[in-house]
């Protein structure tokens, strides 16, 4: 084949080129075209294969700040935004309801809500008196309307958040309702938080708890109510203070009541008396053992009475052991006491650890909100005052590390006749705070209205030429009563 640069059928290219050798050449090499394979124009070649350029990897877009993070701090105010704000929308000439609700609507808009966060929020507000939704009667928006408003005007018509009813005049000389930002969240961690959340999803403490000490911390920071800062500054300690209680009383739920008084339960009468079932062979293939055994539970109460018990008792569990009282109260914890390392010897050289070591609750009877109340008979005025009774339960060591004084427990006591004492069937494990407010039954509902009777409302539509049979004279189409 000719190399000849005046071959016709060799051409110059400027970019990449075949030698005669078919290796890739470089620019200014010659590119070769075969002539046996085709005619002496639009003969077919093989070209080099174009590189094929690298796919630039798209870049992952940040997660936008949602306001929640840790450490979260807002930006420093602009000029015009601190005078919007200290000169109109919280000036301490507007009412601390409207400020509150500029308030809300402003944090808002500067937080990345999810649904989780915006269910526990409004619950929040809800509890706090505060509505959401649209304002009665206020109109559309339109802005021909909004152009001779001012920032406060506006804000006050876009609201979603307001504070309705008589609940206006909170924080005002004569009015029946009071601002408390500490009572609203120590009712809301402690009442409304346990009811609406499962505390076993690890995400739902931090959660509750970061989001209003979020808007706490924006309540201060923008100086909504300077004159409630003490409140707001006692409520965000809660807020931490919620967060470790909430977490230890999820762990210590799980456990309660323990070893030993599921063994006298099982024993003496209780919850788990012929509760086990790990005999059972259908227990067995599922892997299911709840309550205990006789033996086992004989060896846990023997060994506790050994070690925590007085000679009287001891001697009275080598008779008969029966219950002489049972109820169902409240306590509170007002003392935590670990074993010795006496007692912890004990345990070990007689038992080489097949006994968990106990400690001591000591506690005393709390009256608690949810109590029936005391049948009075017609020869007393009124029930007996409250009594506080001491209490004293063996519990183990792994359960004592969650609690904490001031913890409050629901549960039904027993006393046996030997004076060892024991819990079992435990409703509730609440926050050393615990608070109810007599609001939480009003959430939802709305002032009734009047119906007129269904006689006037028959012939009205009469006198208005309603036709006999129609919608409103057919008895099964009304639904009003």
């Amino acid at each position: 084949m000719s190399t000849d640069p005046a071959d016709p059928l060799v051409c110059e290219d400027s970019l990449h080129g075949v030698g005669s050798n078919g290796q890739t050449g470089t620019t200014g090499q010659s590119f070769v075209v075969d002539a046996s394979k085709g005619p002496e124009f639009g003969r077919d070649f093989e070209a080099v294969p174009k590189k094929k350029k690298k796919k630039s990897k798209a870049k992952k877009k940040k997660k936008g700040v949602s306001g929640f993070e840790d450490n979260y701090a807002d930006a420093p105010l602009t000029p015009d935004e601190y005078r919007e704000e200290n000169e109109d929308l919280y000036h301490p000439c507007r009412s601390f309801t409207e400020r509150m609700e500029f308030c809300i609507q402003r944090y808002r808009s500067r937080r990345k809500f999810d649904s989780e966060r915006k269910d526990m929020f409004d619950k929040y507000l809800s509890l706090g008196g505060i509505e959401s939704g649209p304002k009665a009667f206020s109109g559309g928006m339109d802005q021909r309307d909004l152009d001779d408003k001012d920032a406060g005007e506006i804000a006050r018509l876009a609201a979603t958040d307001y504070i309705g009813g008589d609940k206006v005049t909170a924080g005002a000389d004569g009015s029946d309702w009071v601002v408390d930002f500490e009572g609203i969240v120590k009712c809301f961690f402690s009442s409304r938080v346990p009811q609406f959340y499962d505390l076993d999803f690890e995400r739902i403490i931090p959660f509750a708890t970061g989001v209003i000490k979020n808007f706490l911390n924006y309540v201060v920071y923008h100086n909504v109510c300077p004159e409630y800062n003490d409140q707001v500054n006692a409520a965000r300690a809660l807020c931490d203070l919620a967060s470790k209680e909430l977490t230890e009383i999820k762990k210590v739920s799980q456990k309660l009541p323990g070893d030993f008084n599921m063994a006298c339960s099982t024993l003496y009468g209780g919850y788990y008396q012929g509760l086990y079932s790990g005999a059972q062979a259908w227990a067995q293939d599922l892997d299911l053992h709840s309550g205990m055994d006789d033996t086992r539970a004989k060896q846990v109460v023997m060994t506790a009475i050994s070690a925590h018990g007085t000679e009287e008792q001891f001697a009275q569990a080598q008779h008969e052991i029966k219950v002489e009282k049972a109820e169902e109260v409240g306590f509170e914890v007002k003392e935590i006491v670990f074993a010795s390392a006496e007692t912890k010897e004990f345990y070990e050289n007689n038992l080489g650890g097949a006994v968990k070591v106990l400690g001591k609750l000591k506690v005393k009877s709390w009256d608690h909100p949810f109590a029936p109340e005391e049948d009075v008979s017609d020869d007393e005025e009124e029930a007996k005052p409250f009594e506080i009774q001491p209490y004293e339960f063996w519990v183990e060591e792994e359960l004592l590390q969650h609690c904490f004084v001031g913890m409050k427990i629901m549960a039904t006591v027993r006393t046996l006749n030997c004076g060892v004492q024991y819990f079992d069937a435990v409703t509730a494990v609440l926050c050393s705070f615990f608070t109810t407010l007599e609001q939480e039954m009003m959430i939802g509902w709305k002032r009734p209205q009047e119906l007129e009777p269904r006689a006037n409302r028959i012939h009205g539509n009469a006198d208005e030429g309603v036709q006999p049979g129609g919608e409103g004279d057919n008895p099964e189409n009304d639904f009003s009563d």
